[in-house]
């Protein structure tokens, strides 16, 4: 046996302090790390929800014009501006700062005409367009040719220069978007407002290069259409031979039909009614062309040595 002074050993327990300190150090900085990055989530998720756009004050006609189109309950903002995917919209944080910085320290006034929508964006709610829209009007002609904002450029929302200038925001100067120096726009008068006018020379076109007819072939339509709101029908100028237009009946008289047929009334509606005769000349008593042998135009009585009857 010892004489009491010998060393004692230190109980392991004693290293447990140091231990549960980094535990809780791993711990807490787990939680501020989790906090950190909800923050970070919860705030990507708010700043991109169209609702967040109008807190810069010159975000709101256009928040106001996206309220009031067709896209409002179908697609965002960030559905059009920003491609699809977390790692696109991560690298889009650092441009949405730069607007914030511009909005605080630049003269941020509007339009631009600097945004750009790729089609991708377009086809991810569009997957399926059809080729031919309309009468003639073909996509995959123009596929090649525009993108789909050049053609539905108001399609996410129609922003005018006066709800610009009434929100303060207005550019000097501003003028709508610069035309290409290889197009020549132009609009027939009366004609309505159509997106081709941006691009195509309306006045040298034939209406039938947009409009398919709904009935067989009678030449341009504009030898009996006029522009307008609605797609006008007029008689050409009297003297006009209307079978170019219509095709008689079965066993119909021969001749020019406005010798008969007054524009008033529409072809369909017509009857025919025979100037009245009585007695021995009734118009049904002898054929047609014993009375009309040169044609319905005129009539001279083969009986009578050529005179047209009197009386009975």
């Amino acid at each position: 046996m010892g004489d009491g002074n010998e060393p004692q050993a230190v109980p392991a327990r004693a290293e447990r302090p140091a231990k549960d300190n980094r535990g809780r150090l791993l711990l807490i900085w787990g939680v501020v790390g989790f906090v950190l990055l909800a923050i970070l989530a919860g705030s990507m998720v708010y700043t991109e929800q169209s609702s967040f756009c109008p807190t810069c004050h010159e975000m709101r006609p256009y928040y106001t014009a996206w309220q009031g189109g067709g896209h409002a309950t179908h697609a965002g903002c960030v559905d059009c501006h920003v491609d699809s995917g977390v790692i696109a919209h991560l690298a889009h944080k650092p441009i949405a700062l730069k607007e914030v910085w511009d909005h605080f320290f630049k003269d941020n006034r509007f339009p631009n005409y600097t945004v750009e929508v790729p089609n991708s964006r377009c086809v991810g709610c569009h997957p399926k367009v059809a080729m031919k829209s309309g009468s003639t009007f073909s996509h995959s002609l123009h596929a090649n040719k525009a993108r789909c904002q050049e053609c539905h450029a108001t399609t996410g929302h129609i922003v005018t220069l006066a709800s610009l200038q009434a929100e303060g925001v207005l550019k000097a100067a501003a003028t709508t978007p610069p035309v290409p120096a290889d197009l020549k726009p132009s609009s027939i008068t009366g004609h309505i407002v159509v997106v081709c006018q941006k691009c195509h020379d309306q006045t040298n076109m034939k209406c039938s290069q947009c409009h398919q007819a709904p009935h067989e072939a009678r030449g341009e339509c504009s030898n009996c259409h006029v522009p307008g709101t609605k797609f006008g029908f007029f008689h050409g100028a009297s003297g006009t031979d209307c079978s170019q237009c219509h095709n008689p009946p079965a066993n119909h008289f021969a001749g020019n039909c406005s010798s008969c047929h007054t524009p008033g009334v529409p072809f369909k509606d017509t009857v025919f009614t025979h100037p009245r005769r009585i007695g021995e000349h009734n118009y049904r008593s002898f054929p047609c062309v014993k009375c009309h042998p040169n044609g319905t135009a005129t009539s001279s009585c083969t009986c009578h040595g050529g005179k047209a009857p009197s009386g009975d």
